[in-house]
C-alpha cells in the first residue's frame, strides 16, 4: 500500500504514518517499493513472518484467555 491507503485503513493522519515507517524501513521490517511518482509498502514476510509466529505461539501459551478474530487487536478476558 502506499502511504495514503496505509493511512485510511489505520485512521491515521498521512505525517504520522510517514514518519512512523521511516524506523520499520531502516530495520528492515517493511520494504519500500517505488512505482512510478509513489512508493509502495509492504512488510518484509522474510523477517517478520516468524516474528508473528513467535508472537502467536507466546500468546497461544501464555494468554490462554485471549480470543480475538485474526486481522483485530484484542485484549485479554
Amino acid at each position: 500500500m502506499n502511504v495514503s491507503e496505509i493511512a485510511d485503513v489505520l485512521k491515521q493522519e498521512q505525517s504520522m504514518i510517514s514518519h512512523n515507517l521511516k524506523p520499520l524501513i531502516r530495520c528492515g521490517f517493511v520494504l519500500v517499493e517505488r512505482q512510478w511518482k509513489e512508493r509502495i509498502y509492504t512488510l518484509n514476510e522474510k523477517i517478520m513472518k516468524p516474528v508473528f509466529q513467535l508472537i502467536d505461539q507466546h500468546t497461544g501459551t501464555y494468554c490462554p484467555g485471549m480470543k480475538c478474530p485474526k486481522n483485530e487487536i484484542c485484549e485479554g478476558d
